[in-house]
């Protein structure tokens, strides 16, 4: 079986879309399926990243004019073509394939309905958006208020709930032998860090003394400020990186772990890891939101809003409650969500 997945980066996308497909197709890989990418160049656009994780990409025209977003969840600013053009070329650059892929919040059913009457193929179309959808199935990992009505226009086979999380395998053999804890609070806000949480939060921690855990910040790989970030480094307390080859691990040795929504959440849950969230996104605001009434989260708020006086007064909570903070055990995510998702596809 073939499969192609359209899916892009940047420094406006963000990391998170490219990353979940790759653990789709890293789990697809190990079915025997051929696997391939297409994405758009752009800068941030992780292009060389998959191919080095190895996959075939295929790349489409750039953009004549990269459109700047208007505000925020402008999602149509992210493709810089129309929907009938991108998916024109993205069947051109094809030809034949039996699945395809699709995670992008620029595309919708106009994409997908061109595409499916041109390669007579099946689709799964990974949202977040309760959006329309012209497919056979789609793949919405988060835990809603609305869960089991979301969608509800479509069609298509529902994947609804973070039992479908696209976690690395990593994270599945961690959680069945977890690592000691040390004495560490990870941060980290997503590939791009777009509303600069970093900055806020290594600001506050910097002016903070007698902290009683060190504070590793994962920058991330799109961040336009790691050279800037790495100014609040202080050897005794405050660490910051660009990324890690073993995230997965240094979360898990982690007792505490603040950050951005989205995909994060499952993968913090799924170690027992207890959370600080941020929206860094518009589409992060309701999931976040009732996380927080769930009891599941500290919610900061959006990061449009959020201050570094904010994450001093965090920090400071932290600091009080640190001998007493408990594991997480509310949520059991079991790290198999991308294998549910490839059986549900090979049961086609």
């Amino acid at each position: 079986m073939k499969v192609v997945f359209r899916v892009d980066a940047s420094s406006l996308i963000g990391s998170g879309h490219v990353m979940r497909c790759l653990v789709l197709a890293e789990v697809l890989q190990s079915h025997d399926w051929k696997v391939q990418f297409v994405c758009l160049p752009q800068g941030g656009d992780l292009v060389a990243f998959i191919e080095k994780n190895g996959f075939i990409v295929k790349q489409l025209s750039p953009p004549h004019i990269f459109m700047q977003p208007r505000f925020d969840g402008d999602y149509e600013s992210w493709l810089h073509r129309s929907e009938s053009e991108d998916a024109k070329e993205f069947v051109d650059i094809v030809g034949v394939t039996d699945w395809v892929v699709v995670d992008h919040y620029a595309l919708g059913s106009q994409w997908e309905r061109l595409v499916r009457e041109k390669l007579d193929c099946r689709l799964l179309v990974i949202d977040d958006l309760n959006r329309s959808h012209d497919c056979e199935l789609i793949l919405d990992q988060n835990l809603w208020p609305d869960l089991q009505s979301r969608y509800g226009s479509s069609p298509a086979r529902k994947l609804l709930g973070p039992q479908y999380a696209l976690l690395r395998p990593r994270f599945r053999k961690l959680k069945s032998s977890l690592p000691e804890k040390e004495n560490q609070v990870i941060a980290f806000f997503g590939g791009a860090d777009p509303t600069q949480e970093c900055e806020k939060l290594l600001e506050a921690a910097s002016k903070m003394s007698n902290l009683p855990f060190n504070l590793k910040v994962v920058a991330g790989r799109l961040n336009p400020k790691y050279e800037k970030l790495l100014q609040y480094v202080k050897p005794e307390r405050i660490e910051v990186i660009q990324y890690s080859y073993d995230f997965e691990l240094e979360l898990a040795k982690s007792k505490y772990a603040i950050g951005a929504s989205g995909v994060s959440n499952w993968e913090r849950f799924c170690l027992k890891i207890p959370a600080t969230i941020v929206s860094v996104a518009d589409n992060q605001r309701v999931l976040s939101q009732f996380l927080s009434t769930q009891k599941l989260v500290t919610y900061l708020g959006v990061g449009q809003e959020t201050t570094s006086e904010i994450y001093r007064k965090e920090l400071s909570r932290l600091k009080q409650a640190w001998d007493s903070i408990p594991i997480f055990n509310q949520l059991d995510i079991d790290g198999a969500g991308a294998e549910r998702v490839v059986n549900t596809m090979e049961s086609y």
